[in-house]
C-alpha cells in the first residue's frame, strides 16, 4: 500500500511540477538543500550550526561566531549536494571515482578528499566496527559492482548503495554525508526527490544502520526510507497547494 501511494504521489508531484515553472521548483530544490544540509551534518554531529545560522550562511557565506571548519562543512555540503542533484538530472554513471569526487567536494578546505582512509578506525558506541583500511578498496570495488547489478526496486537500490557504503566507512571523515549524498544520486537518477533524514530521526536511522550491519537485514532502513519519501511527497505537493 505505502509503495503503490508513493508512485501516485510520484506522478501527481511530476505533473504539478510542469505547472508551476522553473523557479518555483528551484525555490523548492533551495529550500531543501537548506534543510537537507541542517540535518546531514546534525546525523554525523560535528556541527553546532543552529538552523537559522546555516540559511544566513549559505546566503552570505561567512558568519561570526563559528569555526572556520564549521562554516565550511555547511557550505561544502551544499555544493555537493548541487552538484549531486545535477550529475543525477543528467545520468551521469554513478562509479568509484564519482563517489571519491562527492567526497572531495565533502572536505574541500578541510583535508585532503578523494581518497580512502590509510588507518584503521574503532566506535566504541556500536556493535560493527569497520573493515581494516587495508581492505577497503576491495570492499568499495565490491560495492560498487554490486549497486551496477542491483536488481531490486530504485529506492532499495538507493538504501543497499547508501547503507553498504555507510558499513565500509572508506574515508577518515564524511562517510555519512557522502554515503546520504549517493543514496540521493540513486533516487534523483531515477526520478524521486531527494531525501534527508530529520534530526528527529536521528536515532531510529542509526538504529536501523546498525540492524544492516550486524545482521544484514536491510528491511528496516527501506522501510523507513520509504516512509520518508511518502512524507517528503506530501509536504511538497502541500506546499505548492498552498503558494498556487
Amino acid at each position: 500500500m505505502e509503495k503503490d501511494l508513493l508512485e501516485v504521489e510520484r506522478v501527481h508531484l511530476s505533473n504539478v511540477l510542469k505547472e508551476i515553472g522553473e523557479e518555483k521548483a528551484l525555490d523548492l530544490e533551495q529550500t531543501f538543500g537548506i534543510v537537507y544540509t541542517y540535518d546531514a551534518l546534525g546525523i554525523e554531529g560535528t556541527n553546532r550550526i543552529p538552523f537559522e545560522d546555516v540559511k544566513r550562511l549559505l546566503h552570505n557565506k561567512a558568519l561570526i561566531g563559528y569555526s572556520e571548519r564549521e562554516q565550511k562543512e555547511i557550505l561544502n555540503h551544499f555544493k555537493a549536494f548541487m552538484f549531486v542533484k545535477d550529475d543525477a538530472n543528467a545520468h551521469h554513471h554513478l562509479d568509484e571515482e564519482k563517489i571519491k569526487d562527492i567526497h572531495e567536494i565533502v572536505v574541500d578546505g578541510i583535508m585532503q578528499g578523494g581518497v580512502y582512509r590509510n588507518v584503521n578506525v574503532q566506535f566504541y558506541d556500536q556493535t560493527h566496527q569497520p573493515p581494516d583500511y587495508v581492505k577497503v578498496y576491495d570492499r568499495m570495488s565490491k560495492h560498487v559492482k554490486a549497486i551496477e547489478a542491483f536488481e531490486g526496486s530504485a529506492i532499495e537500490k538507493a538504501v543497499f548503495a547508501h547503507a553498504g557504503i555507510a558499513k565500509i566507512h572508506p574515508f577518515l571523515d564524511g562517510n555519512s554525508r557522502v554515503a546520504l549524498l549517493v543514496m540521493n544520486h540513486v533516487l534523483i537518477q531515477n526520478g524521486y526527490l531527494p531525501l534527508s533524514i530529520p534530526l528527529v530521526q536521528k536515532e531510529a536511522y542509526r538504529a536501523h544502520l546498525e540492524t544492516f550491519k550486524v545482521e544484514k537485514d536491510i528491511a528496516p532502513l527501506t522501510h523507513m526510507i520509504r516512509s520518508l519519501l511518502v512524507s517528503r511527497y506530501e509536504e511538497v505537493l502541500k506546499a505548492l497547494e498552498v503558494s498556487a
